[in-house]
């Protein structure tokens, strides 16, 4: 895809707003490159190189439906009037936001392509969310002058705080539990204006990641290793102020908590870890060991690719 046309799509995609100001106004970099510290790279080189790594670790269901998604070549050249997916939309978009926002500006692009730039967390239903949840990224941030965005901790709690109930998502969401696998991607979440931990933290992780935020979905499958004491889910932040994750939950799962205190989630106590209990954040390529993230509602499904973070979340929850 060349620069030229991926620059048209940009425009005729995102809100006229003070985000696109931005892009003119705060770049760190000429508006043909992409900030990727400690450089600048050039915006063809690093779509094709998102392209790349979203098609290498397409799981079978999405391999059969990749030129829907957008993956006509293996190049990654527009086919004459057909070469949008939502796949390849949301890079254009991601690149965008990359430029946009400041607290992008900072995520390596290594961390940016597995967590920002995928258009999935698990096996969720796909559809084009990316476009429609950066306008309302950007209706907050417009709504809220006042707020301090120096951080992305900042960008969390002010997303967190206003997505839910303030109308600006067309609905308002709530939390209602036994919902997977009935309701989990974000879209169906919005329209039906519920789900449980799952479809929620999705959401809100796709709203993250619209924002340019790294995020990616955690959990387990069993709390003390019985199926039979339930399953959880919750989202995982990378911040580049501590390179490294921590963990939230949308708020209308468990308000007040933070991204610095483990120990203000409700989840986090030497009770839920006792027995062994393991927990998983997901990601978009198997690592060398061939973890898997665990579906509670699909165990069988060994196609999602995992983090095993069960030592972190012993560590850190056996001490609150």
């Amino acid at each position: 895809m060349t620069i030229q046309v991926m620059l048209f799509t940009l425009a005729t995609v995102l809100p006229c707003s003070l985000a696109i100001i931005e892009i003119t106004a705060a770049l760190p970099c000429p508006d043909n490159e992409i900030p990727y510290p400690p450089t600048c790279l050039p915006l063809d080189q690093s779509y094709l190189t998102a392209y790349w790594f979203l098609l290498a670790n397409l799981p079978s269901w999405d391999r059969t439906n990749a030129a829907s998604l957008g993956f006509h070549t293996r190049s990654g050249q527009n086919v004459d009037g057909l070469d949008d997916g939502i796949a390849t939309l949301g890079i254009n978009i991601s690149l965008a936001t990359k430029q946009a926002k400041p607290w992008a500006h900072k995520v390596p692009e290594d961390v940016y392509n597995e967590y920002v730039v995928p258009y999935a967390h698990v096996n969720e239903a796909r559809n084009n969310w990316r476009p429609y949840l950066t306008k309302v990224v950007d209706a907050i941030i417009q709504a809220n002058p006042q707020a301090s965005l120096a951080t992305i901790p900042d960008v969390v709690t002010l997303l967190n705080t206003n997505l839910w109930q303030t109308g600006v998502l067309g609905n308002n969401v709530t939390f209602v539990s036994s919902q997977t696998p009935l309701i989990y991607d974000p879209m169906s979440t919005i329209v039906f204006g519920y789900a449980s931990c799952t479809g929620v933290s999705i959401l809100f992780a796709d709203t993250l990641r619209a924002a340019g935020v790294p995020t990616r979905l955690a959990g387990t499958p069993a709390w003390n290793g019985e199926p039979d004491h339930g399953n959880h889910n919750w989202v995982e932040v990378w911040d580049y102020e501590t390179q490294d994750w921590h963990f939230i939950e949308a708020e209308v799962a468990g308000g007040g908590e933070t991204l610095a205190n483990p120990c203000d989630k409700w989840f986090c106590t030497p009770g839920r870890m006792e027995n062994g209990t393991q927990v998983f954040a997901s990601r978009w390529q198997f690592d060398h060991a061939g973890t898997v993230f665990p579906l509670a509602w699909d165990m069988e499904n060994k196609e999602v690719p995992g983090v095993d973070r069960t030592q972190y979340y012993q560590h850190v929850c056996g001490n609150c």
